[in-house]
């Protein structure tokens, strides 16, 4: 363990030598888990344990570009105010050498089992697709969610069917009627009627009745393609519905569909076995990704995505970087379900903070240092715009009819300094727009349309002499502080 322990002091060095740096950013968030330095990425881990909400994350401390290597890790007794803990789990055995990806917890008997992708990449000229790479299914037990035990290998390459290539990855694991299962994101070998390689992803469905035994249930691979891969695989029940919440990657790109590199979203698979019939994206914003829900101890179903996207740093940029980090993760959102769509919406407890009405004038409010929430009602689908900054540098929310569109570009079509790249995303609800909830903590805005039908989440780095919120079109809302 003695590579272990010197992984743990690297990573802790590192927090104390940026300390000040990252505390003086002017884009630290309020309510919203991010890194102490460096990287952050997939929500891990996220459970309740002994009334305690649990947070693990995808962090690299040493390189605010990403590169893995650690799961970093914040608790919080109210979803909102979160404490960061130090890393739990590194790279240290030879199944995890290249990295310890993402996964997920189960929470049983007063203990938390932790099941993570240990990924290694062998030096070589190899695709990491069907050569190259090993990935590992692994397991670790604590009694407090920070001490963790040794760590023991489930599955390997050898337990995976033949068709699958060696992208295997993110273990989300549950109890049902007596039986453990774990579904992992996978990449199916294929080859299109022109004999052109066109993989398709889908999902291994494994049982086990002891945690540590596992055998394959049920091979779910779509016969249509959508997608190459997909990533961070949840199952769950929501409304006496069957829910699959997955990223698959490699959808072409539409005007208003699937607008981002990769998307994330859900199908039903009890209403239909093509996932693509039923596929809805969770979000329609610029910086979602990676979600995985859990749980309470209420019976809430509780969904966190990343606040972020892969592979975006040519367009997405984030301006914390010059402040030695980037990313958090969304706001842990409450779901439900009704009449075939999943809503949306952030948890109550945003309900129960210190809220205070801002002093607005004339539709405008300069918000500096402070969290805003926006309630605005009776829109009717009646043309509604939302600006935070200005007309040189800010993002607008524009609504009409069912439509609404997020933009950061001007009237020339350039795209503003504050969104690091970010240009416009659409998206549309069934009926008119009637209501939006707005929630803004520094530098990130997260918007839900009709009670959570679709939402938009984005980050936006402006200055805080820049922070000015302005509203028209609608009368009937309510701007609130913290």
């Amino acid at each position: 363990m003695e590579n272990d322990l010197n992984n743990f002091q690297k990573a802790r060095a590192e927090e104390k030598r940026m300390e000040r740096t990252v505390e003086n950013c002017p884009f630290r968030t309020k309510f919203h888990v991010m890194p102490p330095v460096g990287w952050l990425n997939d929500p891990n881990g996220l459970c309740q344990f002994r009334g305690v909400y649990h947070a693990y994350f995808q962090y690299s401390p040493l390189n605010v570009n990403g590169g893995g290597g650690y799961w970093g890790h914040c608790t919080s007794r109210d979803l909102l105010h979160w404490e960061y803990k130090e890393p739990v789990l590194t790279t240290d055995i030879p199944e995890d050498k290249s990295g310890v990806y993402s996964g997920s917890a189960l929470t049983e008997d007063g203990r938390m089992y932790l099941f993570y992708t240990g990924n290694v990449k062998q030096p070589g000229s190899y695709d990491y697709i069907d050569s190259g790479r090993i990935s590992t299914q692994i397991l670790v037990e604590s009694e407090d969610g920070q001490h963790m035990s040794e760590k023991v290998k489930l599955l390997g390459m050898e337990d995976y069917p033949e068709d699958i290539t060696q992208h295997v990855r993110d273990p989300k694991v549950w109890k049902e009627d007596g039986h453990y299962y774990m579904v992992l994101g996978a990449r199916a070998r294929a080859w299109d009627e022109n004999g052109k390689r066109r993989d398709k992803g889908g999902i291994l469905l494994y049982q086990s009745d002891d945690r540590k035994n596992w055998k394959l249930y049920r091979e779910l691979v779509p016969e249509k393609p959508f997608g190459y891969m997909w990533e961070c695989p949840d199952l769950f029940e929501l409304g006496k519905e069957r829910v699959l919440s997955f990223c698959p990657q490699g959808l072409e790109s539409q005007e208003e569909k699937f607008q981002n590199i990769y998307q994330s979203g859900y199908s039903l698979p009890g209403r239909s076995q093509d996932p693509e019939e039923t596929f809805r994206e969770w979000d329609m914003g610029f910086d979602f990704y990676a979600p995985q829900s859990f749980q309470a101890d209420d019976g809430r179903r509780i969904l966190i995505g990343w606040a972020g996207m892969p592979d975006t740093t040519e367009t997405n940029r984030n301006l914390s970087v010059a402040n030695g980090w980037q990313h958090c993760l969304t706001l842990p959102c409450e779901l439900e379900y009704h009449d075939g769509k999943i809503f949306r919406m952030p948890v109550r407890e945003i309900y129960d903070l210190d809220w205070e009405e801002a002093p607005v004038g004339n539709g405008r409010f300069h918000w500096a240092g402070k969290a805003l929430k926006l309630d605005m009602g009776g829109i009717c689908g009646e043309r509604t715009v939302i600006r935070l900054g200005n007309r040189e540098n800010g993002v607008t929310v524009t609504v009409e009819g069912n439509r609404v569109e997020l933009s950061f570009l001007d009237e020339k079509g350039v795209p503003s300094r504050c969104g690091g790249g970010r240009g416009k995303r659409t998206g549309r609800t069934e009926g008119p727009v009637e209501e939006l909830l707005v929630v803004i903590d520094s530098s990130i805005m997260e918007i839900f349309v009709n009670g959570g039908e679709t939402a938009f989440t984005t980050r936006i780095y402006l200055e805080e002499k820049e922070r000015v919120i302005d509203v028209s079109g609608c009368d009937g809302y309510i701007l609130e502080m913290i």
